[in-house]
């Protein structure tokens, strides 16, 4: 039904989905056709004599094709045929009879809805009237015949339809109404919206007086209808989704669930499409809406006064229950999270086809999933109504529209969305309508099983130094995935901050692909489908492959980021190029080496891998545990600020103290600036744990101590490179020394003026001025940025002139340098001025462009304890947030570093360095679940990759792991660290026996399990079938290496077919005797005939 309001047109489809529609409004009503293969609209017929209508609606009877009704401002309904006028019969062209349905006292007809499922039945809504009913149930049955040529008739073939059950139930109506009259309902209200349900002959959804939605079941006139407080101007049912039905009031639209009215499944307004450049309109209204037929899920919406028509796609979720009472029709106030599509993911709007969809599941809630509209028409438009697709798996949505002056076009919007899917090998699949396009990751070649590392040829790579090298890998590797980008073009490209979701490739069109930008031609491939077109001819599904050409040059004028690009930049294809090439447990070496060419390794992933090589050298050899300290893993934080110790009984089960060369019994420590009476050389007792323990001491007298722990630690490293005595005051001398050595920054002279001879030869000439400025060697960092051949720089220098101690410096110039630092972009000219015109430490550190490493060695060199401590903390819980895995130089390899690992795995996706760096701690010295899911998901995709010699590879450094923690007595030695593959189950009770459990007195009965019962004997020799733990056995046994007679002796045969059975030498013996040659040929027990020796 459509309801005309004044003059403005109203647009309607056909019922059946034919290719014809009419355009009321005013006083006339015409009929068209479309003709889609020739883009025509027709003309076919129209009435003009209507000078009262107020509303109409088309019948979907199948026996009369142009039967409509007509609602006029006196309340009379009159039903006539529309093409009547079309056929002049006797010599008389008229408009045809008419059958008029009254009404008892005069009011205005405001709306009219047919029944679907049955035709006959008429629902009326009339304004409200004293004592007389505003809505009205009519059988038009008898209507038809009268509208019908007197020779005609109604047809007798298939045109006509049984009438459906259940049929409407006859109400008392009173003596003197119509007989077509059924029933009526809301004496004392206004009908303002009406539509029965798709597939229902007896319910009936109704707007009442602006203020509630009910839903009428006609099959006993005196049930009571289900009412909900809403104010609804028209009603929309969905041609798919049965139960979902559509309403909108003022400027809102609400979508129900007519089997729970009480609350509904969504609101929206126009503010939700803000998202997609709509600006919210006030006093917006919403003029009409409309359901697709052949799309899943999407309502079309028309405001008042607008040019264009909006798609929504609704679609199902799974929503959180609200608390009983906190649900809010309204998504802006609702407790559940607000289900707009500005805020969801983006998913696929719509299905191919109305055939073959399954009925509407019951779903906890429904969202906006998308949005998208029409073009501007220019002119506000009146009315629309969507066209029907008979075509399956139609790319485009088409609307008919009619604007107020009666112009109509038919507009194709190309809504088909690109639907991805990604495979576990890397290959990207794009489907839109009848075609697809992959993108591949990888060919069905055979990867390598197994890659050898030559370090022969490698040279080592120095810490805190990065290298500049080609790539390891060319452009696409032997299986035709991307190989990792060359340095420089890594520099001019940032870090992703997370791997590529499919939903993000909606934005791309299918044509940007690296193939078509470059002109290289497609393979194409087709498949038949065996659905039709009307006109015969078959439908082809298309399927486009971009090209595998490993020589294809990347077009470095092109600046949009093509759909082949993000997948060879997938996070998923740098991790499988990693795991051929050898990333992994074994090699911290070569894992530095290969991460230094790939995105995330130039962010601070190769440093790491330095530095965990560098830190092991200090903390792990010749041994890791010093006076009940564990300094494996640990960061500069646990360094500064110490940590627990292990318990004696974990600490006696290795090494407390180590023995030291005797050349290092001389070394002797830097004194701290509190300390004015000790002596530059100390006596073997200044140093701690060299005396008194040793590691065949039964008691270390130094366990528990910290202090003592890390200058043994400091001990152990060459007097000469030990680093000098921190510039400010501290109590924690030897922290910081052994601090900026695991940094792995020296600033001993010899090492420094290594280091700034290197820069200048690299061309860092306001680098090396840095660290001369930082160690007041002013003269020489003025000379050295003179004698760069930048003029940039001769200027730098006669800044500094002035602003170091005893140049020419002033308050003006303090200013001009602290204006002078926010616009320049070199962090070390800046770090520069920022000290000499500061003096502050803290503020140095805060310049975050300089590397970590380095603002890490300038923090224990110049900062005091307190602030050392607090910037440490603050530096931690940035990275954290950040996913900087950089971090982990100050946590180590922690519980708090796992964190550190979680924040990069949500900012890059990758899993591969997380499992990998997680797999050294746990659980060897620690639980977490999330290192547990990382190692999981790890082996799952080098799974998926078919890539299983490195999945067991990776499995075998992990065992590796776990074994040395049970040497270390870390892990209990029963720990299981593998899923166990067999099980073995009592034949009586089926409960898996406990191979703890079965150590038992000499003298007692040896049993299954719990059930208590005796073990099968032997049919042989009639002992008791049962292995017992023999300790002393065992080691005879791995003394005399002579397992095989073992097995022989104690091995135990079953027979799978009688179920008899004894030891194994036993079983032998019976059935091929001492010198082989068979002496029995059927079972040892008894009466039993099986030839169990056959099976041997």
């Amino acid at each position: 039904m459509v309801a005309t309001a004044q003059a403005e047109k109203q647009i309607l489809w056909h019922p059946r989905s034919q290719s014809r529609f009419v355009v009321g409004g005013g006083s006339q009503i015409s009929l068209y056709e479309w003709d889609p293969e020739q883009s025509e609209i027709r003309h076919l017929s129209s009435r003009s004599d209507f000078s009262f209508m107020k509303c109409f609606a088309w019948s979907p009877s199948p026996a009369v094709d142009d039967l409509f009704a007509v609602g006029l401002v006196s309340g009379r309904v009159e039903l006539i045929r529309l093409e009547a006028t079309r056929v002049a019969r006797n010599n008389v062209l008229s408009s045809g009879p008419v059958a008029a349905l009254p009404v008892r006292n005069s009011r205005s007809c405001n709306t009219l809805a047919f029944c679907q499922a049955d035709p006959n039945y008429l629902a009326v809504g009339l304004d409200k009237v004293r004592g007389d009913p505003s809505l009205i149930i009519w059988d038009v049955q008898s209507c038809v015949s009268t509208l019908l040529p007197s020779k005609v008739g109604l047809p007798s073939n298939d045109a006509v339809v049984t009438r459906p059950q259940p049929r409407i139930a006859k109400a008392d109506v009173g003596p003197r109404a119509d007989s077509r009259m059924l029933q009526q309902y809301a004496p004392t209200e206004v009908v303002s919206a009406l539509s029965f349900l798709p597939q229902s002959t007896c319910l009936l959804l109704a707007g009442m007086s602006s203020r509630w939605f009910r839903l009428f079941d006609l099959r006993s006139p005196m049930s009571a209808a289900t009412s909900v407080a809403s104010k609804v101007s028209g009603i929309a049912t969905n041609a798919i989704d049965l139960h979902q039905v559509g309403c909108y009031g003022d400027g809102t639209v609400t979508i129900w669930d007519i089997r729970k009215l009480p609350q509904p499944l969504l609101t929206f307004t126009d503010k939700d499409a803000i998202a997609d450049g709509e600006r919210p309109r006030p006093g917006s209204v919403v003029h009409h809406i409309e359901f697709s037929s052949t799309r899943r899920g999407m309502l079309a919406v028309l405001g008042k006064d607008l040019t264009y028509v909006r798609f929504w796609d609704i679609r199902s979720a799974n929503a959180t229950d609200a608390p009983e009472g906190g649900r809010s029709r309204d998504a802006s106030q609702s407790r559940v999270p607000r289900r707009s599509w500005t805020n969801l993911p983006w998913t696929a709007s719509g299905s191919s086809g109305a055939e073959g969809i399954p009925e509407f599941q019951d779903p906890s809630s429904v969202v906006l999933a998308d949005t998208r509209k029409t073009k501007h028409f220019g002119r506000p438009l009146a009315s629309f109504a969507l066209v029907p697709d008979t075509r399956p798996f139609s790319v485009t949505s088409e609307v008919m529209v009619v604007n107020k002056d009666g112009d109509l076009e038919l507009y194709a919007l190309h809504d088909m969305p690109k639907q991805s899917t990604w495979s576990s090998r890397g290959d990207l699949v794009i489907g839109t309508g009848l075609s697809c396009k992959i993108f591949p990751g990888s060919q069905d070649e055979d990867s390598p099983s197994h890659l050898s590392i030559d370090h022969t040829d490698s040279a080592p790579i120095p810490f805190g130094i990065r290298e500049e090298d080609n790539p390891l890998v060319s452009r696409r590797d032997v299986n035709g995935f991307p190989a990792v980008l060359t340095a420089g073009v890594r520099d001019r490209r940032q870090l992703k901050p997370r791997a590529y979701s499919p939903a993000s490739f909606r934005h791309y069109p299918l044509e940007a692909s690296l193939a078509r930008s470059e002109a290289i031609s497609h393979h194409e491939r087709s498949a038949e489908r065996p659905s039709q077109r009307q006109h015969g001819e078959r439908e082809k599904l298309k399927v486009q492959h971009t090209p595998t050409e490993r020589n294809t040059p990347r077009n470095k004028k092109s600046t949009s980021c093509t759909i082949q690009q993000v997948v060879e930049d997938d996070v998923s294809m740098v991790m499988r190029t990693r795991a051929i090439c050898g990333y992994g447990i074994s090699n911290g070496f070569h894992n530095a080496k290969l991460t230094q060419a790939d995105s995330f390794g130039r962010n601070g992933l190769s440093e790491l891998w330095a530095w965990l090589l560098h830190s092991r050298d200090l903390l792990c050899y010749p041994a890791s545990r010093v006076h009940g300290y564990d300094f494996s893993n640990q960061g500069l934080q646990g360094i500064w600020d110490g940590f627990p110790a292990l318990p004696r009984v974990a600490a006696a089960k290795t090494k407390s103290t180590i023995s030291l060369p005797a050349e290092l019994l001389s070394t002797s420590f830097e004194t701290t600036t509190t300390d004015a009476n000790s002596s530059g050389t100390p006596s073997p007792t200044d140093i701690p744990g060299l005396l008194g323990t040793s590691p065949q001491s039964a008691e270390d007298v130094f366990y528990g101590d910290f202090d003592a722990a890390v200058g043994l630690l400091l001990s152990r490293q060459n007097p000469m490179r030990l680093p000098s005595s921190p510039s400010c005051r501290t109590k924690k001398a030897k922290q910081r020394q052994f601090a900026l050595r695991l940094c792995g920054w020296s600033l001993v002279d010899e090492d420094l003026s290594s280091a700034i001879k290197k820069w200048e030869r690299d061309g860092q000439y306001t680098r090396a001025a840095c660290w001369l400025v930082f160690t007041k060697q002013y003269t020489k960092a003025l000379e050295l940025l003179m004698r760069s051949k930048d003029e940039t720089h001769h200027l730098i220098a006669g800044t500094l002139a002035a602003l170091v101690p005893g140049g020419s410096r002033s308050s003006e110039l303090c200013e001009l340098s602290e204006r002078l630092i926010v616009r320049l972009l070199d962090p070390y000219v800046r770090v520069m001025l920022t000290q000499l015109t500061s003096k502050d430490w803290s503020d140095v550190l805060e310049e975050e462009a300089l590397p970590l490493r380095e603002r890490l060695a300038i923090a224990f060199q110049f900062l005091e304890d307190r602030a050392l401590s607090s910037y440490l903390r603050r530096t931690v819980e940035r990275l954290s947030s950040g996913g900087d895995i950089e971090g982990l130089i100050i946590t180590g390899l922690t519980p708090a570093g796992m964190d550190i690992l979680q924040s990069y795995v949500d900012h890059t996706g990758d899993v591969q360095t997380a499992a990998i760096l997680s797999s050294y701690v746990c659980p060897a010295r620690f639980q977490d679940l999330r290192a547990e899911r990382w190692q999981e998901a790890y082996r799952d995709l080098l799974d998926g990759f078919k890539l299983f010699h490195h999945r067991v590879n990776f499995d075998i450094g992990r065992g590796q792991i776990l074994q040395e923690a049970v040497r270390n007595g870390d892990l209990s030695p029963m720990y299981k660290w593998a899923p166990q593959h067999i099980l073995i189950r009592c034949s009586y009770c089926s409960k898996p026996t406990n191979p703890n459990n079965m150590d038992a007195p000499s003298n007692s009965r040896v049993t299954a399990c719990r059930c208590d019962r005796a073990l099968p004997r032997c049919c042989v020799c009639l002992m008791t079938l049962s292995i017992v733990p023999d300790a002393s056995r065992n080691a005879d046994l791995l003394s005399s290496h002579s397992t095989s007679r073992d097995t022989i002796e104690d091995a135990i045969i079953i027979c799978q077919t009688c179920r008899h059975g004894g030891h194994a030498s036993h079983i032998l013996e019976w059935f091929f005797g001492e010198e082989g040659a068979g002496s029995h040929g059927k079972c040892p027990v008894a009466d039993c005939n099986c030839r169990c020796g056959d099976e041997l």
